[in-house]
């Protein structure tokens, strides 16, 4: 899926957003949310990350250079 498949007018994606977008399961994308390589807001108990800041570090735009590792 693109940046411009998912919901474009959405400028905060949530888990259910980043599982659409990576296809992993909800666990993967809660230790993806809190891996630390980018920022990530807390809505009460909803994380949200800005759009073109995940789609970044997805792109491995980002200033860590290192490719995430999932286990």
């Amino acid at each position: 899926m693109t940046k411009e498949n998912i919901n474009e007018e959405k400028l905060l994606l949530g888990v259910s957003d980043i599982q659409k977008i990576t296809g992993l399961g909800r666990d993967k994308c809660y230790e993806i949310m809190h891996c630390g390589d980018f920022a990530v807001m807390k809505f009460g108990k909803q994380l949200k990350v800005h759009r073109d800041v995940f789609y970044d570090w997805l792109e491995n735009k980002s200033k860590n250079s290192y490719i995430y590792k999932i286990r």
